[in-house]
């Protein structure tokens, strides 16, 4: 991602004022940590974090402004011998001309915000932890259902457009149809996208592509949802034998986390929708520690122990 991306894009809107250094702003970001480069304004480099995006606050600003500008000179020639993405100055604070002469000659941009520098630090460390989050596509749709997201999968034709469908005009928001977008960006959180081509589109095979937005209006869509369930639709084999306790917690396993799975098999008079309404509440119920099928397997093991 370059720094002009970064300012136009609108996900994180800093109020950006590129103050010089224009012929800098195809400089690349490269990495998703903020730094505050308080020990090198102080004359200290040896492990300046040059390759990261410098935030400078009014303790880095008052402090150049106090020294000589001779050694001003001099800290500068310390920093700018790194090679640095990009500086952003907060609180829309005066710039030393020393750094802009620096700036301009070593095509570094020079931005400036009036947002105070702990909501700066806060707002980009967000951003760019999910701009380089690790990800990957998968064949899939994703709906909000009850606020939680469900992965639907299965083969190529089983019906995930048309269970998704029906769960939008029940009440429900698409995220994404046929191609799902994943990114971890946490330990334990992933969070699904639509593709830029799709977004709020869907294919119904014997329709054609179909916009949501315009159907159903903007309430039927989301930009993204955190993924807490994935639902596998296979037709209906009578060899199998399929859970109907739903004591045993299946899951699958995405970017390093794993999330519940449970397996729906298709047979004709079978409301595909409304078992998936039904799980995704179970499952806010299972995030809540009410857990139905092992409360009522406890309460008739304590049954059959008393008779």
């Amino acid at each position: 991602m370059t720094v002009k991306e970064m300012i136009e894009d609108t996900k994180v809107d800093l109020k950006l004022e590129v103050v010089c250094g224009e012929e800098g702003l195809n400089n690349e970001i490269v990495a998703h940590d903020i730094n505050r480069p308080g020990l090198a304004v102080a004359g200290y480099v040896e492990f300046f974090g040059s390759e990261r995006i410098q935030v400078l606050g009014k303790g880095e600003i008052a402090h150049l402004g106090n020294l000589t500008k001779e050694k001003r000179i001099k800290i500068l020639e310390g920093m700018f011998k790194h090679k640095i993405s990009c500086f952003i100055v907060s609180w829309d604070q005066k710039i030393p001309e020393e750094l802009i002469k620096f700036t301009k000659e070593n095509k570094v941009p020079l931005l400036r915000t009036s947002i105070p520098t702990g909501m700066v630090t806060a707002l980009l460390t967000f951003y760019l932890e999910r701009m380089f989050a690790p990800e990957i596509n998968i064949h899939g749709n994703l709906v909000e259902v009850h606020g939680v997201g469900v992965l639907l999968l299965g083969d190529s034709g089983i019906g995930k457009s048309e269970c998704a469908l029906e769960l939008v005009e029940r009440g429900q928001r698409l995220v994404a149809d046929d191609v799902v977008k994943i990114k971890r960006v946490g330990p334990g959180q992933l969070l699904g996208f639509p593709s830029e081509q799709l977004e709020h589109h869907m294919e119904i095979r014997g329709l054609g592509i179909i916009d949501l937005k315009e159907m159903f209006g903007v309430t039927c869509v989301s930009s993204e949802a955190e993924i807490e369930l994935a639902v596998y639709l296979e037709m209906w084999n009578p060899e199998t034998e399929y859970d109907r306790l739903g004591l045993d917690e299946k899951t699958i396993e995405m970017l390093g986390v794993n999330i519940p799975e449970i397996i729906i098999p298709l047979q004709p008079g079978r409301n595909i929708a409304v078992i998936v309404e039904v799980a995704a509440m179970n499952q806010r119920l299972k995030k809540m520690g009410k857990f139905s099928a092992k409360d009522f397997d406890q309460k008739l093991r304590k049954r059959l122990t008393k008779e």
